[in-house]
C-alpha cells in the first residue's frame, strides 16, 4: 500500500525520497530580465530542507515576450544558465530532484510587462476586467515558439536540472490553443481536438528530441475548462491523454480544483476526474495531482484514486515542512488568508508576500 511518505522511482530510474512535490507557484521573486532572484532560490531551498521530495519551480518563460507576471523566472537566454545551475545545485546538495516548469503566457502576457500586444491562437474579445485582445500568431511564429520551448528545455538540462514541465494548464498558451473559446483557427492548429492539441504535442516532441532519455519531461494539464466557459471538457482531455501516452513523457501533472472532483459534464459520474485520467494514462507514466491537498488524509485519498505523486501548493506556503507535519493525523494547516506575520514566520519573503497581497491572500492587519 503506497502512502505519501514512501519512496518513488520514475520509469527513467530517477528516485524520490517520498511522493510529495512542491507545486509550481507564481511568486514574483526573480528579476525582470529573467535571472533568478535570491528570494526565489531561498524559497526552493527552504522547502527542500522541509522534506519535499521534488521541487518544481514557478513557470519560467521560454520567450522574453511571454511574461505573465512580474518577477518571473526566465529560460530564454544563456544568461539564465548561472541561476538555473544554482537551482540544480540546491537539489543536488539535498538529494531532491529539480524540475523547471516552462511556459508562455500567450494572451495572458500583458502589454505593460512585455511592451507589446499579447499573442494567442486567435484575435478574440472576452468580456472581463483587464482583458487585452491578443494578436493571432502566424504559423511561422507557432513553429518558432515550439523551437523556443525546445531550447529552454535544453538549457535546463545543461544547467543540471533533472527535467522540465510544460505548463499546459491554468489558461496559458497551451490551454488557449486547446480551448474552443480562445482558438477559432481554421488551419492545422484549430478545430478538432487533434488540431487544438497540436501545439502541445509538437512541443513535447521537440523537448523530447532536444534532451536525453533520462531527462524528465512532464506536462501539466487541466482536466476540463470551467463549466461557465466550456472551452474543452473531460472527453477532449481523455483524447489528449491518449495522444500524450505515445510521446514518451515521464509524468502527467493534473491541476485540479479538488482531487475529489467529478467532471461537470457528468455530474452523476461514479468515478472522480482523477481516477478517469489515471485509467486513460499508461501505467508507466507517473500521475501527479494538485488541488485541495491540505492534510495527509487528502494526499492519501489522491494516491488511493490512482495518483503516484501529490503536489502541494497553498499548504506548502504556510508549512515549509509539510511532508513531515502531514505524517501526524491531527495536522491541519491554517487556511488562507494568513497574516503577514504568519507568512514571514513560514519563511515567505516580502516579494512573495506582495504577490500574495495582490491575490488577496493576506489578512488586513487592521
Amino acid at each position: 500500500m503506497k502512502n505519501f511518505s514512501t519512496p518513488f522511482h520514475f520509469a527513467s530510474g530517477l528516485p524520490m525520497k517520498n511522493r510529495v512535490a512542491l507545486a509550481p507557484m507564481t511568486n514574483s521573486q526573480s528579476h525582470q530580465d529573467g535571472t533568478v532572484g535570491e528570494e526565489e532560490l531561498r524559497w526552493l531551498e527552504s522547502r527542500a530542507e522541509g522534506g519535499f521530495g521534488l521541487l518544481i519551480t514557478a513557470g519560467a518563460r521560454a520567450n522574453p515576450k511571454g511574461q505573465g507576471f512580474p518577477g518571473q523566472l526566465g529560460a530564454f537566454a544563456d544568461e539564465h544558465l548561472p541561476g538555473l545551475r544554482r537551482i540544480a545545485e540546491i537539489g543536488k546538495q539535498r538529494k531532491v530532484p529539480t524540475i523547471l516548469q516552462i511556459m508562455h503566457a500567450g494572451a495572458r502576457a500583458p502589454a505593460k510587462l512585455n511592451g507589446e500586444q499579447p499573442v494567442g491562437p486567435s484575435e478574440i474579445h472576452l468580456n472581463f476586467p483587464g482583458f487585452e485582445t491578443p494578436r493571432a500568431l502566424s504559423e511561422a511564429e507557432i513553429e518558432q515558439m515550439i523551437e523556443e520551448f525546445g531550447q529552454a528545455a535544453e538549457r535546463a538540462h545543461r544547467a543540471g536540472i533533472n527535467g522540465v514541465e510544460l505548463h499546459g494548464a491554468n489558461g496559458y498558451i497551451f490551454t488557449q490553443f486547446f480551448s474552443t473559446v480562445n482558438n477559432l483557427r481554421k488551419d492545422q492548429w484549430g478545430g478538432s481536438v487533434e488540431n487544438r492539441a497540436r501545439l502541445l504535442l509538437r512541443t513535447v516532441e521537440r523537448v523530447r528530441r532536444n534532451t536525453p532519455k533520462d531527462f524528465l519531461v512532464g506536462v501539466r494539464i487541466l482536466a476540463e475548462d470551467t463549466p461557465q466557459q466550456k472551452g474543452f471538457d473531460i472527453d477532449d482531455t481523455l483524447k489528449l491523454v491518449a495522444m500524450l501516452n505515445e510521446l514518451g513523457i515521464d509524468y502527467l501533472h493534473l491541476s485540479s480544483g479538488n482531487v475529489r472532483a467529478k467532471p461537470w459534464k457528468y455530474p452523476e459520474a461514479k468515478k472522480t476526474t482523477l481516477k478517469q485520467i489515471r485509467e486513460a494514462l499508461k501505467p508507466s507514466i507517473a500521475l501527479m495531482v494538485a488541488g485541495g491537498i491540505a492534510k495527509g488524509a487528502d494526499a492519501e485519498f489522491a494516491l488511493s484514486e490512482g495518483a503516484d505523486l501529490v503536489a502541494i501548493a497553498r499548504a506548502a506556503i504556510s508549512t515549509p515542512d509539510w511532508p513531515k507535519q502531514a505524517e501526524h493525523e491531527d495536522f491541519t494547516p491554517k487556511p488562507m488568508p494568513l497574516s503577514a506575520e504568519e507568512y514571514r514566520a513560514a519563511g515567505i519573503s516580502e516579494l512573495f508576500l506582495n504577490y500574495l497581497r495582490s491575490m488577496k491572500l493576506v489578512k488586513d492587519s487592521a
